[in-house]
């Protein structure tokens, strides 16, 4: 028996292939780097993060962050031993990846389709011999949505050629259709797609005997009364053992988009999804639990690639930079302790916009951080300042809509705490300008006092929670320090869950040759 949601993590847009006995499962990733994760699992319950598809972004703007833009709802193909990611980036085009090892690199992204609002592309090989990218839009990008387009895919140059067509209108009955994933099962070619919005919309699933329709559809999953809305874009799995599954995931706000599996059972050539598979009755609602799915036998997964892609050498993979990065943004440095990490970040200048000489958090790509994986956790580091030149800050973060961030920052006349908010007045997704909430002059020992720094993290609801900082420094002695923040109360993450981490930056002036070292890095719940 498993429970859902079977990830509480931000994994949007899932797709998911079958190779073999081996689930392999990749995710939007917007403008954090490496992007396009790739999970694996052996019983479509229990996944682990493997590798990432995509070292950085190649486009120059991604240098800093584009928050919410970047890689939007990727989708997996497999075909004749080569493993494809196809993704859209909704301001340029549709691009795509491959690999013959999925444990290993691929290949860099390339631009298969210039457009502008195309997205959630499926790559899609037909048994005829013709290959297919079906692809939804953004109406913010090209003024319409809630249909359904398809290009032809050239297998030997592995681009999308000749003009677009407009397959299925989902406008009256499936408004805000997007996110297609095509299969074909018993002459039918299916389109599974979710209507209606993230939160309060559906599944459907559109049948032909055509790969260009005409389409019949069908509502097979709502929430109902389950409590879980949407359900949202996902992928249908069949198993070794002929079951059928199907992976989406629920906007759980602060939490992100977190994954569910439901069951699916076919009758007279339609998926029932969900509750159905008991009542009969569709559209089906997400189920709380259900009996596992028949697996072979779980071993350790050993990864045969001996160095995944990611942020940088010999850190956990669950971190990621805001924005494109290089190797010079940070080195891990040697722990004793296994189960913590120290990690040594330049104290660079990588902002897009600055205020008060630093550049905006918001806006720079050198904040390390990762997602929400629990509903009560923590976050601590001890902070080594002696290495951080004048005019730099290093620091702790909790960052959503809206962040929170407590920071040591070196001046002239010695390290000064700092407490910042962010302040979102045109609430757009493009800037936040920061309020600085309180400082105060630390009179440390010396350079090599070390600063103690925890985030805490408390969830109050199933959508939402509240972060509280503590720093601390020279206890015992006479000019120790300690301070406790007031509870950052946050609901929502635009388009991806709330994340957390470190930071080390410089105004203009500050020497780059600077850094901060972490140490004892633990994330706890």
């Amino acid at each position: 028996m498993y429970k859902n949601p079977i990830i509480l993590c931000d994994y949007s847009d899932p797709d998911v292939i079958r190779v073999g006995g081996n689930y392999f499962m990749v995710a939007s990733s917007f403008n954090f780097t490496p992007g396009l994760p790739i999970l694996f699992s052996k019983n479509l319950v229990n996944w682990k993060l493997i590798n990432y598809a995509a070292e950085n972004i190649p486009l120059e703007q991604y240098n800093f962050p584009q928050n919410a833009k970047g890689i939007w709802a990727p989708s997996f193909s497999y075909h004749k031993g080569i493993f494809y990611i196809i993704v859209g980036l909704p301001d340029e085009g549709i691009f795509l990846t491959q690999t013959d090892d999925i444990f290993g690199k691929w290949s860099p992204l390339k631009l298969i389709y210039k457009a502008k609002g195309f997205i959630d592309p499926a790559l899609f090989f037909d048994d005829d011999g013709n290959a297919y990218v079906y692809h939804a839009y953004a109406k913010s990008r090209c003024g319409f949505n809630s249909k359904i387009g398809v290009l032809r895919f050239n297998k030997k140059f592995k681009v999308c050629e000749g003009e677009d067509k407009i397959i299925f209108d989902g406008t009256e009955k499936h408004p805000t259709m997007e996110g297609p994933k095509v299969y074909k099962r018993n002459g039918f070619y299916y389109i599974f797609a979710p209507a209606g919005g993230v939160t309060e919309g559906w599944q459907t699933v559109l049948r032909s005997k055509n790969p260009e329709g005409p389409w019949e559809d069908k509502i097979v999953l709502k929430e109902g009364e389950s409590g879980i809305n949407g359900p949202h874009q996902g992928a249908f799995v069949e198993t070794p053992f002929g079951e059928n599954w199907f992976i989406h995931f629920q906007d759980r706000g602060i939490f992100g988009r977190i994954v569910h599996l439901e069951p699916v059972l076919w009758k007279n050539d339609w998926p029932l999804m969900g509750t159905s598979v008991k009542t009969g009755l569709m559209p089906g609602e997400p189920v709380l639990k259900f009996r596992s799915p028949k697996s072979s036998i779980l071993k350790n997964l050993k990864n045969p690639f001996k160095k995944p892609v990611c942020a940088f050498e010999n850190c956990g993979l669950e971190w990621q930079w805001s924005g494109n990065h290089s190797e010079k943004f940070a080195k891990a440095e040697r722990s004793f302790n296994p189960d913590a990490e120290n990690f040594r970040l330049a104290v660079l200048h990588c902002g897009s916009k600055n205020q008060n000489g630093f550049p905006v958090l918001w806006n720079s790509s050198n904040v390390l951080t990762q997602k929400i994986q629990y509903e009560n956790f923590y976050l601590k580091a001890v902070l080594d300042v002696s290495s951080l030149p004048n005019g730099s800050r290093a620091g702790m973060i909790f960052l959503a809509d809206e962040y929170a961030s407590v920071a040591i920052e070196k001046t002239v006349a010695g390290f000064d705490f700092v407490y910042l908010k962010s302040k979102n007045e045109d609430l757009t997704d493009d800037t936040r300008s920061e309020i600085e909430v309180y400082r105060e002059h630390l009179k440390l020992k010396n350079e090599n006092q070390p600063v103690k720094i925890r985030m805490d993290f408390i969830s109050f609801s199933t959508y939402s929670g509240a972060v509280q900082f503590t720093v601390k420094t020279g206890m015992g002695l006479k000019n120790s320090f300690k301070w406790k923040s007031d509870f950052f109360t946050t609901e929502s993450a635009h388009w991806v869950g709330g994340r957390f981490g470190i930071y080390a930056i410089g105004n203009a002036n500050a020497d780059e040759n600077g850094s901060a070292l972490f140490k004892s890095i633990k994330v706890r719940h």
